[in-house]
């Protein structure tokens, strides 16, 4: 869209009466330019109900002034529905973050979305901020009025499609993911008008679809407040309405066998304190509590050191052949405790976690699934969560499919396609997304049985790293 038909649309919107429609054009945009169709489909106000409050933060360098901020009915691509647009601009804050609020928004269920024509072009291109209102920092979500916290982060556009919502990042599909069935009402029970927010994260080969975050009175079994990801994938933002202004411990949990009990194949997570692995109580207000799952058989021992395993016999690595080490591997669940200091650790496909100076004990758990076919093609995952804190969290995935040859004990990958994703579950404008070069790596391979009995697969990638140990699924 043009600046002259795209900006006196804005600029008029002040001027237009609630009732009135307006003649703005709206044109549909290929793909990767979607959040300027949504942006453009501002027409008419709908009539108003309650107050609509939240907030818009802007990365480094930028100024949130300037910024329109925009709420209207969001359809199935994330688009703005025509006629149902309401609009204003942030012209009297300044810095990284400005409040801003609907005195009168809609009681229909809205998304809410903020753009800053950096370059003044009038179009969303590369440079521009651009932002909506999200669940899981992905999607765009709607709320209905009187809400407040609808908190928007912004990002610099790059003009990069995020291969992972596009499909370009896999040859194939992951496996299907074990997840939970959803369920109707939860039994939620309104103590107040506080609220808190956070991320779930569940280990590799699990979905996120499912789980029920719980807030508990502290001491007591009165789970009052509570609700359900209804997304897919490793991790999902939450929110937690109708809190009274007091602590509680949270929980997360997933019920995968569907009989309504916490045993063996579920998964369990608390809110924990790192520094002393102990139930920390959350008030309401602002939050960004990051909420980590595990089979419930391994909760008591999820936050503990793991201790460092010695590298594997030099003996193991001799000549072998592709039929040995074809399959699907995975590592571990592996956490390490990080002291105060500045840590580094690297992950299978060369990426490397920096855990950085951090005055309060922080963890790293990585997850890597391998698959390996007899025709010599294979495909990796690695998961890495970064707790920087006790609340926030940096979640990368890193995706490579490519070949792999052997030559006596010496594996080389050659990765054809990657792609990487970074979220930040506290600084969602800092998430970034992008291809990989092409590269290839060799390391050292070998098999041997492994501490349960079953085959391991070992690599040896030289340097500092040590041995990755897999294990067969």
């Amino acid at each position: 869209m043009s600046r002259n038909s795209f900006l006196p649309c804005i600029r008029n919107r002040r001027a237009l009466a609630r009732a009135e429609s307006s003649a703005c054009p709206v044109r549909r945009r290929r793909p990767s330019a979607r959040p300027l169709a949504l942006l453009a489909g501002l027409l008419a106000a709908s009539a108003g109900a309650a107050p609509l409050k939240g907030s818009v933060h802007v990365p480094g360098k930028h100024d949130v002034r300037g910024t329109w901020v925009v709420v209207c009915d969001l359809d199935a691509r994330g688009d703005c529905v025509e006629g149902t647009g309401q609009s204003q601009q942030i012209t009297r804050q300044d810095g990284s973050s400005a409040w801003f609020t609907f005195e009168d928004a809609p009681d229909s269920p809205r998304g809410v979305v903020a753009w800053k024509d950096v370059n003044g072009n009038g179009k969303l291109d590369r440079g521009d901020l651009y932002g909506a209102y999200s669940v899981d920092g992905l999607t765009p979500a709607k709320v209905r009025a009187p809400y407040q916290g609808a908190v928007v982060w912004m990002r610099e556009q790059d003009g990069v499609p995020d291969p992972f919502l596009s499909g370009a990042a896999s040859a194939g599909p992951n496996a299907k993911a074990k997840a939970a069935a959803l369920v109707g009402d939860l039994g939620r029970q309104v103590r107040g008008d506080g609220s808190t927010t956070g991320t779930v994260i569940v280990p590799l080969g699990y979905d996120v679809r499912g789980v029920v975050v719980l807030a508990c009175r502290f001491g007591t079994e009165d789970c009052y407040a509570a609700t359900q990801v209804g997304l897919s994938g490793r991790h999902a933002r939450w929110r937690l309405d109708g809190l009274a202004d007091q602590g509680h411990q949270l929980v997360a949990w997933a019920d995968l066998n569907g009989n309504g009990e916490v045993d063996g194949p579920d998964l369990l997570g608390t809110y924990l304190n790192s520094a002393r692995d102990n139930f920390q109580l959350v008030k309401p207000g602002p939050g960004n509590i990051t909420i980590s799952l595990a089979p419930a058989p391994e909760l008591a021992a999820q936050n503990k050191p793991s201790p460092k395993r010695g590298p594997a016999p030099d003996g193991i690595f001799k000549n072998t052949s592709l039929q040995n080490v074809a399959g699907r591997w995975t590592t571990q669940n592996r956490v390490s405790r990080l002291t105060q200091g500045f840590t580094t650790g690297t992950v299978f496909g060369g990426a490397t976690v920096q855990a950085g100076w951090d005055w309060t004990p922080t963890q790293v758990r990585q997850d890597v699934d391998l698959l390996i076919r007899p025709d010599g093609t294979f495909r990796s995952v690695t998961f890495t969560q970064d707790f920087q804190s006790e609340n926030c969290a940096t979640l990368t995935t890193v995706e490579r499919v490519g070949k792999v040859s052997l030559s006596g004990a010496k594996l080389t990958f050659q990765v054809t396609r990657g792609a990487f994703r970074e979220i930040d579950t506290c600084q969602p404008s800092f998430n970034r997304w992008g291809a990989l070069p092409a590269v290839k790596e060799t390391q050292l391979v070998g098999v041997q049985k492994g501490q349960s009995g079953t085959p391991e697969l070992v690599l040896r990638p030289g340097g500092t790293g040590g041995d990755v140990f897999f294990r067969r699924t």
